[in-house]
């Protein structure tokens, strides 16, 4: 019965196209990631500062969707344990995402390499999980979005105590704050999404009867 049931909460959220989708992003990562850090006229494994800021984030924008089903409240009214499906639901996205693009950066893993995508994936899921949270699935991707595109675009490159803690993003991996940042917003995220799940819009019907 629980293996029916994961093949079925698996095909419904899409799990197939999420995998696919993350080990494409996991190549182009590595292939941009290996002729931008052969460039003679780049800083070596240092000019890879944008394959590890938007490859984890496109990533993590494939999980939105996955984040809810066809219908959350139908879900939430069944018995079923659902708090522990969606804990081991992120979990498991984020151990593949992280796994995954951990690959891509495993040539010289502590210059915006394996380590960095490892965490930039935390903080990514964890931003699209909140995002559900608040948002709703489809709109889950907003957030992070926004967040680390603003990041990428405005943030310096110093490697301070605060500035790595907002821009944990384009940090590199030795820097304990941006470790810290991210991993709190993936609790953060987690926590509230297994907790309450993906917001469920509702549909207002606008020109009913007795309607002005």
């Amino acid at each position: 019965m629980t293996s029916r049931l994961l093949t079925l909460h698996l095909r419904s959220r899409g799990a197939s196209t999420f995998l696919v989708g993350v080990g494409v992003i996991a190549l182009l990562a590595w292939a941009a990631g290996a002729w931008l850090a052969s460039r003679p006229y780049f800083d070596g494994a240092a000019a890879r500062v944008p394959v590890v800021a938007l490859a984890p984030l496109l990533a993590a924008l494939l999980l939105g969707p996955t984040l809810a089903g066809a219908d959350e409240d139908l879900e939430h009214s069944t018995p079923l344990p659902w708090r522990a499906w969606r804990a081991g639901h992120l979990l498991v996205a984020a151990f593949v995402t992280a796994m995954a693009l951990s690959v891509a950066g495993l040539r010289a893993p502590d210059t915006y390499g394996a380590h960095a995508l490892m965490r930039n994936a935390l903080g990514c899921i964890g931003l699209v999980a909140g995002g559900a949270v608040l948002l709703g699935a489809r709109l889950a991707w907003l957030p992070a979005f926004v967040y680390v595109c603003a990041v990428y675009a405005a943030a310096p490159r110093q490697t301070g105590t605060v500035i790595a803690a907002w821009a944990w993003p384009v940090q590199p991996s030795t820097i304990t704050a941006s470790w810290l940042a991210a991993a709190t917003i993936f609790t953060v995220g987690a926590a509230g999404y297994v907790h309450g799940g993906s917001r469920a819009l509702s549909v207002r019907r606008f020109g009913s009867k007795g309607a002005p």
